[in-house]
């Protein structure tokens, strides 16, 4: 979870997932394509050890969902919309299934950015 909150969302969603992702539906932001780039090579870093802690197994935390693969997935349903999702998941075959997994979900599909945003009220 540490994992989660101080690298993958720092600097690499709250970058990459604001750049492409809230800062145009929310602020109509035009993406910083220069910030992007910089956000990239810390992607690369916490995808491969995220990669590499689920190695073969279906959850973070071994059969069983657990709390850490929720808070990644909330960091990683954005992500997933973005076009670095391709670039930070190409060769890490296993995110990209685990986050199939997550999706079919009925409570992350709840939460996805089209659920939440039917339910807001300006």
């Amino acid at each position: 979870m540490n994992i989660s909150d101080n690298y993958l969302f720092r600097g690499v969603g709250s970058v990459i997932g604001f750049e492409r992702v809230v800062g145009p539906k929310v602020i109509g932001s035009t993406p910083d394509e220069a910030r992007i780039a910089a956000a990239l090579p810390d992607g690369h870093r916490v995808f491969a050890e995220l990669s590499r802690l689920l190695g073969t197994q279906t959850y973070f935390t071994g059969e069983s969902l657990s709390l850490a693969d929720v808070m990644i997935a909330a960091q990683m349903d954005m992500l997933a919309g973005t076009a670095e999702w391709e670039i930070l998941t190409a060769g890490r075959a296993n995110l990209a299934s685990w986050m199939t997994r997550m999706n079919a979900r009925p409570s992350l599909q709840a939460t996805q950015w089209d659920k939440v945003a039917a339910m807001a009220t300006y």
